[in-house]
């Protein structure tokens, strides 16, 4: 109790909740604060019929924060479509909470595990690991993304026979038939691969400090499993730096996604991988600069997104701040 008063003491705590919740409010809310066409099967997107203007038009009644333009290449043509920015700046928070909830998440436990078992057994398997998370630190993560995204991208290639004249599908491979059925999306899956070295690290480093100690033993010589003392022990006295970094990495997952998609890395803006956010970025970098170079001319295509990524990882960050201070001993003792 006397932690949780000093968690709840701190004016940053509550700033970090403030923000966390009001995105998480947001998400729930999202029927309500921006109905949707078909209720039934909401979309992220909203697009305005009949709109022919070819700049993206100002906040107005009918579309709170603007619109953005995008030229959809179809059959009968290009077609001019103007995308409703508030609609997406509401429905888009579910995307952006379930991609870094679930990124961080999925890489947590994955360098949890790999750590704690490396840390436990130790000797050559624990110095194999820790070489080959100095590998995956000295890999680029932007060049991780692009490689799994061509990798995927290879799964609707066809070749041409000129002699039949007709195409033939390249075979699909077992991950690529995996992701596929699953439905992963490769920017979260390259995420993953390429950052779950720090925890791996971090829980390594604990669980050597731990099975040194007295309760360690004490477990071992009553005949306890190493898996039991692993998952029963190790793990909980360990967890706490885990959490920390978790927390700030949900709200880090999705300004890197943000940014790769920016950037064009991730895929094109008709992706339905690209959370919604992102795709309002894409469709509206465009339009930073205006005519005669005022930046502020369309500041609705990107000022709103924008913002609410920024507060979304100070959020987390804040909160991943307070965690540390709650779950750590010593820091709750210099306070």
């Amino acid at each position: 109790m006397r932690r949780l008063r000093q968690f709840f003491s701190r004016k940053l705590n509550w700033v970090a909740l403030a923000i966390v919740g009001t995105f998480l409010l947001m998400a729930f809310a999202a029927p309500w604060l921006s109905p949707p066409l078909d209720a039934e099967n909401p979309a992220n997107f909203q697009i305005h019929e009949g709109w022919i203007e070819v700049v993206p038009q100002p906040p107005s009644a009918e579309a709170p924060l603007g619109t953005v333009i995008h030229y959809q290449h179809g059959l009968g043509g290009v077609y001019l479509l103007h995308f409703d920015v508030f609609h997406s700046f509401v429905w888009g928070t579910r995307s952006v909470l379930r991609f870094g909830l679930i990124t961080a998440l999925a890489t947590a436990i994955l360098g949890t595990v790999i750590g704690a078992i490396s840390g436990y057994v130790g000797g050559p398997l624990n110095t194999t690991v820790m070489r080959l998370t100095d590998a995956f630190l000295a890999f680029p993560v932007i060049a991780g993304v692009w490689l799994f995204r061509m990798i995927m991208g290879l799964a609707d290639v066809a070749l041409y026979d000129f002699n039949n004249l007709n195409s033939v599908p390249i075979p699909q491979t077992l991950f690529q038939r995996i992701v596929l059925a699953l439905d992963i999306d490769p920017v979260m899956l390259a995420l993953i691969a390429f950052s779950w070295v720090a925890y791996a690290r971090m829980m390594s480093v604990s669980i050597i400090k731990l099975k040194q100690m007295e309760f360690t033993e004490a477990a071992k010589s009553l005949g306890m499993r190493n898996i039991r003392m692993i998952v029963r022990h190790l793990i909980p006295n360990a967890i706490g730096p885990i959490i920390v970094l978790l927390a700030r990495d949900v709200g880090g997952m999705v300004i890197q996604q943000a940014a790769f998609a920016f950037i064009g890395v991730s895929g094109t803006v008709d992706s339905t991988a690209i959370p919604e956010w992102s795709r309002m970025l894409i469709l509206g970098r465009n339009w930073v600069i205006g005519p005669g170079g005022d930046p502020f001319l369309f500041w609705w295509t990107y000022l709103p997104v924008t913002a609410a990524l920024v507060m979304f990882g100070i959020g987390w960050n804040l909160l991943g701040d307070g965690l540390n201070a709650f779950l750590n001993p010593w820091e709750a003792k210099r306070r």
